[in-house]
């Protein structure tokens, strides 16, 4: 249990840092994420799983650039945030939604990206306008749908043994269509 807390607290402490930190995005480092898989007890095959997560975002990256269009400019400063800067929300959200999909959040790791990028797409549809907030709270909602199984029903979600994380089945569909639909917004 008191690892299940450090975890609990870590993970507070890393979305406290990353909502003051503005519009950096963290630097990817492979350390943290293997020190964090042995302290928490996980497989090896899970640290693997996490590996091909990530891999699978930067291949989600160069599929978003290409859907979103070479140079393409967005005025809006949301829109800009989501589709372009540094690793775009979009990449990550697609990633986010395949590793649902598939059911490959399975350890605190894997679980703290999800909660990291519901955390960034709530913070940028506050300061979005209206129609372009909307879209992106959709986008969002399986991501936030995760997060409430994990905060809310932890006891039925992690085993308490192992720290494994079982999520209840979440529709991601309505998310790629809103993510579809706030491309048009964006480029329109």
């Amino acid at each position: 249990m008191k690892k299940f807390s450090l975890i609990a607290v870590a993970m507070t402490a890393t979305l406290a840092l990353s909502a003051c930190g503005g519009d950096d995005e963290p630097a990817e480092e492979t350390t943290p994420v293997e020190q964090t898989t042995e302290d928490s007890g996980a497989t090896t095959d899970e640290a693997e799983q996490t590996s091909d997560v990530a891999e699978e975002t930067g291949d989600a990256a160069g599929e978003t650039e290409d859907a979103a269009g070479e140079g393409a400019s967005f005025s809006e400063p949301a829109c800009q945030e989501f589709f372009t800067e540094g690793g775009p929300l979009a990449d990550r959200a697609e990633a986010a939604r395949t590793a649902i999909d598939n059911g490959e959040i399975v350890d605190s790791v894997a679980m703290s990206e999800v909660t990291l990028l519901k955390s960034r797409l709530d913070a940028t549809a506050k300061e979005a306008p209206e129609d372009i907030s909307a879209l992106l709270l959709e986008v969002n909602a399986p991501f936030a749908e995760a997060h409430a199984a994990f905060v809310e029903a932890s006891e039925d979600v992690v085993n308490p043994d192992t720290g494994a994380i079982t999520l209840p089945e979440i529709d991601t569909q309505g998310s790629a269509d809103a993510q579809a639909e706030l491309e048009t917004a964006c480029a329109g």
